[in-house]
């Protein structure tokens, strides 16, 4: 019996499957979508706060308060500056849009 080896059960080792593509550009892209979905979402809070009557100063006031709490929880995902910057400007310009 020497000779003989033990049985072994092949067991898959467990892995994590991503259900969504990971690239860079798939990454900037959903960056964007985001941050014109976080942006219109602002502008509308925006409106219902403010009414009609507001002035630029007090837009972009709001607007800067959402652009550094949206940095904020993206650094905490160790998301990438250029991620960053997409979603950034895609808020912008989505926020800027909607108020007028």
């Amino acid at each position: 019996m020497r000779g003989c080896l033990p049985a072994v059960w092949r067991m898959p080792i467990p892995t994590l499957r991503r259900g969504r593509v990971d690239t860079l550009e798939a990454r900037l892209q959903r960056a964007r979508n985001e941050g014109y979905a976080r942006g219109a979402g602002e502008a509308r809070l925006f409106k219902l706060a403010v009414g009609r009557d507001f002035g630029r100063p007090q837009a972009l006031d709001w607007l800067g308060t959402a652009i550094d709490d949206g940095r904020t929880e993206l650094e905490a995902q160790h998301a990438l500056e250029r991620e960053i910057e997409a979603w950034d400007m895609s808020c912008r310009i989505a926020f800027m849009i909607a108020i007028v």
